[in-house]
């Protein structure tokens, strides 16, 4: 029932300047503070021997009554709750494994489609009480499932107009190799994810790589492969993935810090990716 609350230090505080330990904190708001931030900095003495001052940030495992009873009240400024900040119950855990492991099955044996069995699965975690309902239904992201509809759409056309069928002729006119078209599909879906997103990548390209496949007459398999790495292989671009994007503020990059990390990491992929996967998936 715990959870982390964060919470500013208002001038009202009846405490000031006395430490943390001293005014016996955790037993008059039932909460224990894990840090302080002040001044954008975190404290480097103790908790317990820091003075509080006005505008102190602190960080505090306590309860939702707390959020309740001084969200209103002068000794904090502002306290707000984190999202999804209460440690998780592992009583269920044995539960939430096996479901795991049968729609693993299900799907493996073919005794479902992996839709039907994700389902399924998910309604058994319902059922179980392993996740509430409450839970299950903000755990669904309706803007990724809008981006995946709109990519399928974005797919199909490219494959009803032809534009997958010129551009694997475009690919392959003068390519003798399967490994020549192999390294451009991943390079090409490399550079779509740098610039959209990953699930739009993969589906518009995905349709070129089976058409560059037929073309060549081997198995599309190593290709569908190649753009399956490349459209995760986002190392460029701040907006080639979202937590590329998440981490950039806080932790003060550039873009120039993205590109010069990386590049390296995006040539290591490619050829990691290129030379293992016709060894695997062969053409």
């Amino acid at each position: 029932r715990r959870c982390l609350v964060e919470a500013v230090v208002s001038p009202d505080f009846p405490a000031l300047g006395r430490t943390v330990k001293g005014m016996q904190f955790r037993t008059r708001y039932n909460a224990a503070i894990l840090s302080v931030h002040r001044a954008g900095e975190q404290g480097e003495r103790k908790v317990g021997d820091m003075r509080l001052q006005v505008g102190d940030t602190l960080l505090m495992s306590t309860d939702q009554a707390f959020v309740d009873q001084y969200r209103s009240r002068r000794d904090f400024l502002l306290v707000s709750a984190l999202n999804d900040s209460t440690p998780p119950d592992f009583h269920r855990a044995p539960r939430a494994l096996a479901i795991l492991a049968l729609m693993v099955a299900a799907a493996a044996f073919e005794l479902l489609s992996m839709l039907e069995a994700a389902f399924m699965a998910a309604g058994a975690m319902i059922m179980s009480r392993c996740v509430t309902v409450g839970r299950a239904r903000t755990g669904i992201n309706y803007s990724v499932l809008l981006v995946i509809g709109a990519s399928f759409a974005l797919g199909a056309a490219v494959a009803g107009t032809g534009l997958a069928d010129g551009a694997a002729t475009f690919l392959v006119n003068g390519i003798a190799s399967p490994l020549i078209a192999l390294a451009a599909i991943y390079f090409l879906t490399a550079m779509f994810t740098e610039l959209i997103t990953n699930n739009a990548a993969a589906v518009l390209m995905f349709t070129i790589a089976m058409a560059t496949a037929e073309q060549l007459g081997v198995s599309p398999m190593p290709f569908v492969v190649a753009v399956m790495f490349g459209a995760s292989a986002a190392f460029l671009t701040p907006i080639g993935y979202q937590t590329n994007l998440m981490v950039m503020g806080p932790g003060g990059y550039r873009l120039a810090d993205y590109v010069r990390i990386g590049l390296p990491m995006s040539l290591i992929a490619f050829a990691v990716s290129i030379i293992v996967i016709p060894l695997i998936w062969q053409f």
